[in-house]
This record gives structure tokens, sequence and C-alpha cells, in this order.
């Protein structure tokens, strides 16, 4: 059922044009046809994953599509608007995330950065060495724009702006931050997140004022875990095409985020990783899927992994529910296995799911990982693509024809 779920994306969430402002022809599966029309980041990394397995002609489109929109310092932002930008002018959201003044091609936000390992699956299902070179300098200079523009502090670590950044939008662990106290309702917590975009719109979303500003200053331990993986495997690119010394300088990052990381997020006593809010850097305290993402990383120390995955990611009453992994522990207050106004609050996301698969290969919890593939291949099988999943009963909500999703294919395949 998954990959002709995944074939079924080619036919209802496929987007080709021309886009004559900057004479491209792009080719981009859509989130979701109804609710989310343009090119997301990290959705479309997730997206030329699953095309690996059905469609490697689109599977290499969407990745030359992402990074056709690319600037020349090296920034993509976590929305393209290819073709027709019209909706711009009526969407507040998507020009309030945009820089002022700018004609709407893109936002000026960032997201989870993936990109380098979906280059890497990629290549690895095609058999291709050849895919990941063309790719390199765009992956090289988005890198080098994240160090130079987010990443202020000297322990190698980012820092988002806005919750949009970490692409868990709604998740409790942003609560403290925006200021919110109690259990947020839809209206409120969105006038909160617009009116950040409005305070970093008059920024100009210009980097270094924003983190002056610091209207909203996260270390996200989701973000960071994602970089550091993200580091690591644009060392091992590297290194395949004999680039020693930039494969050299891409494994001591990873291992200054990788250290900054296990140092200032995990809190010991819980035997998790908590985001840091603020130039203080306040643990924010919610235990989400974020607090598990550091297993991806491959230098993770195997004590702190073992720590993760014993207490916590088989732990019932946290994240091994009937269907996981619950994007906050079902242990947690704000759990709410239904949520469908407020996102990321409860519900079994797939996109977390295969990244902690990933994960668990990786530190060589391969029959964890299995049971994890089965019953995500499951939910998906029997709920459709989906946004979202509810983790007690595997009910599926939010958006229909939900691209990644179909990463259950890749899980299914290994």
């Amino acid at each position: 059922a998954v990959r002709s779920y995944a074939q079924g994306l080619l036919r209802t969430n496929l987007k080709r044009g021309h886009d004559l402002s900057i004479g491209y022809r792009y080719s981009y599966l859509c989130p979701s046809p109804n609710e989310y029309p343009w090119q997301w980041f990290w959705d479309s990394c997730f997206h030329a994953v699953i095309m690996a397995h059905v469609d490697p002609e689109q599977a290499a489109a969407e990745l030359k599509t992402l990074v056709a929109g690319q600037d020349a310092n090296g920034f993509i932002g976590h929305i393209t608007f290819w073709g027709n930008r019209l909706w711009g002018l009526t969407n507040l959201a998507g020009y309030a995330q945009s820089r002022p003044g700018e004609r709407l091609r893109h936002s000026a936000l960032i997201q989870p950065p993936v990109l380098a390992q979906a280059v890497e699956r990629v290549a690895e299902v095609l058999g291709d060495p050849a895919f990941a070179p063309p790719f390199m300098d765009a992956l090289d200079r988005y890198h080098e724009w994240l160090a130079e523009n987010r990443a202020p502090d000297g322990d190698g670590l980012l820092v988002i702006v806005s919750p949009y950044e970490s692409g868990t939008d709604q998740s409790p662990t942003y609560d403290a931050p925006l200021g919110v106290t109690g259990k947020p309702g839809r209206l409120g917590l969105g006038l909160r997140d617009r009116w950040l975009d409005v305070r970093n719109w008059l920024n100009s979303y210009g980097s270094t004022r924003m983190l002056r500003a610091a209207h909203f200053y996260v270390k996200d331990a989701l973000v960071n875990a994602l970089y550091a993986e993200s580091l690591e495997t644009m060392a091992r690119l590297h290194r395949a095409q004999m680039n020693p010394a930039s494969a050299k300088t891409y494994a001591q990052r990873a291992e200054l985020v990788t250290a900054s990381l296990v140092e200032k997020m995990l809190d010991r006593t819980r035997g998790a990783f908590y985001s840091l809010t603020g130039k203080e850097e306040l643990r924010s305290e919610p235990l989400t899927v974020g607090g598990l993402m550091p297993l991806v990383i491959g230098g993770l120390p195997r004590d702190v992994a073992g720590e993760l995955v014993d207490r916590h990611l088989r732990n019932r009453n946290q994240f091994w529910t009937r269907y996981p992994v619950p994007s906050v522990a079902a242990s947690e207050p704000s759990f709410d296995p239904r949520s469908a106004s407020l996102i990321w609050r409860g519900p079994t996301w797939v996109n977390t799911n295969w990244l902690l698969w990933r994960g668990l290969r990786r530190h060589g919890f391969d029959e964890l990982a299995a049971q994890l593939a089965a019953r995500t291949i499951t939910m998906v099988a029997e709920g459709g693509l989906r946004e979202f999943y509810n983790p007690l009963n595997g009910e599926g909500n939010g958006a229909r024809s939900f691209g990644w999703s179909a990463l259950a294919l890749d899980m299914a395949e290994g």
C-alpha cells in the first residue's frame, strides 16, 4: 500500500511550470495539494527520498528545484513560492515571513538542515555515486550561511528566530519563549506567532539584528541534532569525493556541535535533551520528540544514546505508544493525542519516525528500529497519507495526501 501511496503523489502533489522571474522550470511535490501548495524545504528533502524509490528523475528534479531557489549567499528559505506569487499579497503569514521590499520569491526563515542527508540517501537508493557531486557547491554555501549567520555564540549551535524554523511549529517547547502560560488556544498562539513575524520583519529578517533583538532566541534540540548529522553527512560526502580538507572541517564542526549539545542541552538527571531559550539558555521543560533527536548523530556517545532509548523511547508511558513516536511524551501535561488545531503537541509524525529509525540503526538498535518501521508502515497503510496520526489508535488527521508520510516506503525498503 505504501508504494502505491508514494506513486499516487505524482498524480496529486506534483507541481510543474516555468517561473519567468528567474527563468527556471520547476518540478516539485507540494506537501499537500490543498493546504500546502508551495515548496517547503524539509518536506522536499523527504519527498526526494521517497521519489528515489518510485521515480528517480523526480527525486533529482525535487532537489534541483529546491537549490534553484538558493540565494547567492547560500541561504535557502523554508518556503519557495514558485510560479504565480499573487497569493503572497493576500497572505499575511507569507508576506510577514519574507524580507520587506523584496519580490516575494521565498521566505526569510530556515527549516531543519536535512538537505545533505537527502542527497546522500537518494544517492544510496539509486546506487549512483555521481548523484551527489552536482549538489556540493550549493550544500557548501548553504552550510556556510548557517555557520556564519545563525551560530553566534562560539559553541557551534544554531539559533532559531521563529518556531516555524524548527519545523515543529506549535510544539509546547515554544510556549515559554513566546510568553505563553497555561494551555494556549489556536487564536492566542496564532496572534503571538504573527506578532513575532512582524517584529522580525521590522528587523528586515537580518540575522545580526534578529539575534541582537532576541525576540525569539532558541537553541533547538531537534534543529541542532539534525545540524550535527548534516555536518557528519557533509564530511562523508566530501570524503567520498576525495576532498580530505573539507571533510576534516565538517567533521570538526560536527564534533563541536555534538559536544555542545551534550554539554548544554542534555539533562543528565533525566537522560534527555531540552531546547535552550534566550541568551540565558534556560531549558524548555516539555519532553518532546526533539529531546530524542540527537539519536541521529553518529558521534553521540553510546551511553547517552542508550539512555535515550532505554529510559524514554522504549518507555510505554512516554514514547512507545501503540503507534509511536508521539511528538510530546505521553507523560507530559501538554500531551494531546488528537490535537489538530494546534500541531506538534502530541500526534505522531512520519518524518520524525523516519529520522529516529535511521538513528536507531546507526547506533545498533536494529530490533527496535524494525519494530518502529513495522508500526509506522501499518499506521500509514491503514490511515492513508495524512499529516499526522493519533499515537494511541493510529487515526490519521490534518492534511490529506500529505507527502512525507510516504517515507514509510523508505522504511519498508530498508
